[in-house]
């Protein structure tokens, strides 16, 4: 009897002090680091679940809206895009007609499907997060409350984090480099704000999530990812994704984007409208 509780009093003993060692190594951690080791391990295991892209993208653009895109564009500025099969599309902001003969306008899945080809055409599918730039691929645009000043636009793109995730050293970090998916499937909204002036807009946050997770559960893991991979806040991220649409949609005197570059033959701005329930870009005549 007295053996037994020996033995009791011992595995008590050392069940305190695993406890009490994962305990300070849980504060210690996210004290030193900024990292709370539950959430984030709830959060990754969540994250390695399956993703049904179909799902997920429901309203997923395809390569037979850039065909139709090319009509309609093409109708109103003649051969502003071209095809090849050795190049695939081609957006040509360099060699105008003299005239934008119509408005143009395109659905949001023709946007999506225009978007991906300005993209990749100027900034060869890449996206700059912190100090990194990110290969990033176009799954989905969509437009929603429509107004004169103004939509709100969710993309939804995935991203590959294999080069950032292969940067990871060193404790605690090294945790969670196995734990950490290399593709990761962002669904960013934010608000494209028109401006007084023609062509300009502002792009704010609204909400970011990640894969499987909530919006509260994604911004938590940005936080950490931050702080492994330098790539932002959930803030600044959403921005910067939300960002790199905005300039191949509308564009600026810094970067090439469809209105702007038609500024010089006719182009007068750009809107958002709604047609029959779907969500236009407009460039204006």
């Amino acid at each position: 009897m007295k053996a037994l509780k020996r033995t009791l009093i011992s595995l008590l003993v050392v069940v305190l002090l695993v406890g009490g060692a994962l305990l300070g190594g849980y504060f210690y951690v996210k004290s030193q680091f900024g990292i709370d080791l539950i959430n984030t391990a709830k959060e990754l295991k969540i994250l390695s679940e399956p993703v049904n892209e179909a799902e997920l993208c429901s309203h997923a653009f395809s390569k037979e809206d850039m065909v139709d895109v090319q009509a309609l564009v093409n109708q109103s500025v003649e051969n502003f895009i071209t095809y090849t099969e050795e190049q695939g599309y081609i957006v040509n902001f360099d060699n105008l007609p003299d005239e934008m003969k119509y408005i143009i306008r395109l659905s949001d899945k023709q946007v999506g499907a225009i978007a991906d080809t300005v993209i990749t055409q100027e900034s060869g599918s890449s996206v700059q997060l912190g100090e990194e730039s990110l290969s990033v691929a176009l799954k989905q645009v969509k437009f929603s409350e429509i107004t004169d000043t103004g939509a709100l636009l969710n993309t939804i793109i995935a991203i590959d984090l294999t080069t950032l995730i292969n940067q990871i050293e060193g404790f605690p970090y090294s945790l969670f480099k196995d734990k950490l998916p290399n593709m990761l499937y962002i669904s960013s909204i934010v608000q494209i704000k028109k401006g007084e002036k023609a062509f300009s807009y502002t792009v704010l946050h609204n909400s970011l999530t990640i894969n499987n997770l909530n919006s509260e559960e994604s911004e938590d893991l940005l936080k950490t990812l931050d702080i492994l991979l330098k790539i932002g806040t959930a803030e600044s991220f959403n921005i910067a994704l939300g960002t790199e649409i905005a300039n191949a949609l509308i564009g600026n005197d810094q970067c090439n984007g469809i209105a702007y570059s038609l500024k010089e033959i006719g182009a007068t701005d750009y809107a958002f409208v709604e047609i029959d329930g779907v969500g236009c870009f407009s460039v204006l005549r």
